[in-house]
């Protein structure tokens, strides 16, 4: 699970709100794609920081990663592959990219798409933040209409339900690059 740490000056809001990053990891199942969670909570501004500094994991799925091409040949001056697909975990993402022929069974394809085994079938980094976006969304109080959000190595989120401050904005980015500079040995 994450190291969690909550910066509020109320105790029991504290706990709280340490509970609540807790649940919203588990809900999402994130706790074990990130090494730290930082929730600010300056309940009285109002306004709310939550930096989140993932494991560096996430990288895009190739279609060499889960097919191969068994079979090439031309139709009508037409290219044809046929695929054999290793591990389906990422097969529907392919199939969005493509123009199916055929789908023998659930591992193999025929299509007459250009094929290339480098192609990026997969955003596993942009799905991670997605996720992580949906994380922030339930952690942040109702009503944080503003937001802003910084996405590097770490992802730092600044929320508040009026105009943000300049030295709040500022609070954020420090707490963005704080992140990013920790030493994460034995974090893995």
């Amino acid at each position: 699970m994450a190291e969690i740490v909550v910066y509020c000056d109320d105790k029991a809001g504290k706990e709280i709100y340490t509970k609540v990053i807790q649940t919203a990891l588990e809900d999402l199942l994130l706790g074990k794609s990130i090494i730290r969670v930082e929730f600010v909570a300056k309940e009285k501004e109002p306004y709310f920081i939550l930096g989140v500094f993932p494991k560096p994991t996430r990288r895009a799925i190739k279609l060499r990663d889960f097919a191969e091409i068994v079979e090439q040949k031309k139709e009508n001056g037409r290219a044809i592959y046929k695929l054999k697909i290793t591990d389906e975990t990422y097969l529907p993402y392919l199939l969005k990219k493509i123009h199916v022929i055929d789908q023998p069974s659930r591992f193999e394809v025929i299509t007459d798409s250009d094929i290339d085994l480098d192609m990026e079938v997969y955003d596993a980094n942009k799905d991670f933040v997605d996720k992580v976006m949906d994380f922030m969304g339930m952690v942040f109080p109702e009503g944080m209409r503003i937001k802003n959000t910084y996405i590097d190595k770490a992802i730092v989120c600044i929320a508040s339900e009026r105009p943000l401050k300049d030295e709040e904005i500022e609070e954020a980015l420090k707490l963005k690059e704080k992140l990013e500079t920790m030493n994460i040995a034995g974090y893995y």
